[in-house]
């Protein structure tokens, strides 16, 4: 049964659970595509990577997990590490019908479920809390207001709240779209862990989560607890899962394809979060804790947990579990309730680190660069291994610190070598050149050549007049038995009379802090200059607004010592739907794993552009290779193979 092919859709999150409990019971639920042809990691560390956060919980046949995403290097959720190298990933949107997705559409700040078989990631979905648009901004309080419903920003402490679309509060406008992760608290707040702006487009549905009150089951109508703005009709809508009923302090989600009339939400379904589950004999939930009456009975997220007989952990002690406090529990669900054998609270000496495992994708500077989507301030890191100078595009490396807003700053930074034993391609300046020993080091990692090595030199360069800091491209494959890169080809140039003063660069992502002369994407301030262009043809600067999809090709240069971003073009991605009516999926980085245009991967998805329809930007089906940046737009078939319709190149 293929639920995760482009054309279906994955488990509703309502018979999602049930289904997950099924697994640990040993039933097998089949499943297929999403992510299921990915590698082990959709962006490989190096071999064998020292464990760089705690192993996940011990797993028997299957077990389940909830909890915020606050790392990548496998998926890592509150602090654990998963392996997800035959993860299906789905953004569940819908409780009826959710979106398959990809790894690289995952974030640090999303909160998630997911199964796990023999310690592997099976399933993973995405859920979001709340999705709407805004009524009131209270800067000063740290507040917004959804359809009546409060967002709290957390901006500090273990789990901050991250931003997409903005990178503060003052830069959104009411009436902005957003979408909002977190979990509901007794007040009916949301603590959000992560808020997405999004630019409208007729087919947003709306979502509200809460816990019921007033509710008339005449009238078919309720309200919930904290929101004395809108009323919920729910006399059209599908309740699930099956069998479930609607009552006064259960805690439900709800989803309507149109806002609020008159203070009336028309919902066309609404999902009872509070049915009991199925047990499982291994459950672990990370979140906030709310709802606390005692050590017996409060929750973590959406789960009620009993922790009156659990082990306290990591220097946990019973006055720390209080409401707003971040915990995690692992233990047995009985009867709908966790029932913890273990609980950890996190604090100052034993605060979650976000960890990042890859490959650079996008670099501006030492504060500001990308690695599994994430943006890095490495500018008061230590390092570990390696040094600043070695990082480039390309460079792999592992990074922990503090999960902030925007991303996150590093403390320590490891440079790291490549995967072993898979083609490789590295591109960067000489360092430690040794002619007589054959080696010279290209971003962090010692290169070894030997009498087969082939070599490709321009603009009367030889061998032997290489020098340290002259840039070379270097092909090969890393021996983790012998730490050592074995150089396969090198092309290099003689460096130019007069060095470049800049150098073009390209990235893509959420547009904001859109005006006249430039604009935001992510951790990139950009200028609009006289001479930028926009594509595609037809579209003008004014198609250029908070919330729109871009991809950017910028001149980077030093004004005062200071990197300056100056937009040379601006690709507008207008909101668009494939055959099957899902919206296309969008995927940027490095290619790995090169086999044919049909065959290789790209943030650990795999890729085919071997279609006839494909179009090309910058470059054609020649110019893949392992190595090359690239931003796809497509869609997932039945086997996980993300089919690309546009293929653009992209500067480093």
């Amino acid at each position: 049964m293929n639920i995760l092919s482009k054309s279906s859709s994955f488990w509703p999150r309502s018979s999602w659970r049930p289904a997950l409990a099924a697994l640990s019971t040993g039933i097998l639920v089949a499943c297929g595509g999403g992510g299921g042809g990915s590698p082990a990691s959709s962006e490989p560390a190096a071999t064998p990577p020292p464990p760089a956060a705690p192993a996940a919980p011990a797993a028997s046949a299957a077990s389940l997990v909830e909890g915020t995403i606050t790392g990548f290097g496998s998926v890592i959720i509150d602090g654990q590490r998963y392996d997800d190298s035959g993860v299906k990933v789905a953004f569940a949107n819908n409780p009826e019908s959710s979106s398959a997705a990809s790894l690289g559409d995952l974030r640090t700040g999303m909160r998630v479920q997911a199964d796990l078989k023999d310690g592997v990631l099976q399933n993973l979905a995405v859920n979001f809390a709340l999705v709407g648009t805004l009524a009131n901004i209270n800067t000063a309080a740290g507040t917004l207001t959804v359809f009546g419903q409060t967002i709290k920003i957390v901006s500090g402490g273990q789990m901050p709240t991250v931003f997409e679309g903005f990178s503060s509060l003052s830069q959104l406008a009411l009436g902005d779209l957003i979408k909002v992760a977190g979990s509901v608290a007794s007040d009916g707040s949301i603590s959000a862990s992560r808020i997405e702006r999004r630019l409208k487009d007729g087919s947003e549905l709306f979502r509200l989560s809460g816990a019921v009150q007033n509710l008339d089951s005449t009238a078919k109508r309720f309200g919930l607890t904290g929101n004395s703005s809108v009323m919920v009709d729910y006399s059209q809508a599908k309740i699930l899962p099956a069998g479930a009923a609607i009552e006064n302090g259960k805690l439900v989600s709800l989803v309507s394809v149109t806002a609020p009339v008159s203070g009336v939400l028309t919902a066309t379904v609404v999902e009872v979060k509070a049915k009991k589950q199925s047990d499982s004999k291994d459950f672990s939930v990370g979140g906030l804790v709310s709802d606390f009456q005692s050590l017996a009975a409060f929750r973590i997220g959406d789960v009620l947990v009993d922790a009156s007989t659990a082990t306290l952990k990591e220097g946990t002690v019973a006055a720390d579990v209080a409401n707003g406090a971040q915990a995690f529990a692992q233990g047995a669900i009985t009867a709908g309730v966790l029932k913890a054998s273990s609980l950890r609270v996190f604090k100052t000496d034993t605060a979650i680190q976000a960890l990042l495992i890859g490959q650079v994708t996008d670099y501006v500077s030492l504060a500001n660069f990308s690695l599994r989507g994430t943006a890095v301030d490495g500018s008061s890191a230590a390092f570990s291994k390696g040094q600043a100078s070695d990082i480039a595009v390309g460079t792999w490396l592992k990074v922990s610190g503090q999960l902030t807003a925007s991303g996150v700053k590093a403390k320590t930074i490891e440079v790291q070598a490549p995967p072993a034993n898979k083609p490789a391609k590295l591109q960067g300046a000489i360092s430690n050149l040794d002619l007589a020993a054959k080696k010279l080091t290209v971003l962090g990692v010692t290169v070894q050549w030997n009498d087969s090595s082939k070599f490709s030199f321009e603009g009367g360069l030889t061998l032997a007049t290489l020098a340290n800091g002259m840039t070379v491209s270097v092909e090969g494959s890393y021996d983790a038995s012998s730490n050592v890169f074995t150089l396969g080809s090198l092309q290099a140039s003689a460096p130019k009379s007069k060095p470049d003063t800049s150098r073009t660069v390209g990235f893509s992502g959420i547009a904001f802090n859109v005006s006249a002369g430039g604009f935001s994407v992510g951790s990139n301030a950009v200028l609009i200059g006289p001479n930028t262009s926009v594509q595609p043809s037809g579209s003008s600067l004014a198609d250029l607004v908070n919330g729109a999809r871009v991809n950017v090709k910028a001149s980077l240069t030093q004004v005062d010592g200071k990197p300056v971003l100056t937009a040379l073009s601006i690709e507008i991605e207008k909101p668009e739907k494939d055959s099957a009516g899902n919206s296309y999926l969008y995927l940027a980085g490095l290619i790995s794993d090169y086999l044919s245009p049909s065959s290789f991967s790209v943030a650990g998805q795999k890729v085919d552009a071997s279609g006839s329809g494909l179009v090309f930007i910058d470059g054609n089906a020649g110019k893949l290779a392992n190595g090359a940046k690239v931003e796809i737009k497509g869609s997932l078939n039945a086997s996980g193979v993300l089919v690309a319709v546009k293929l653009h190149f992209m500067p480093g």
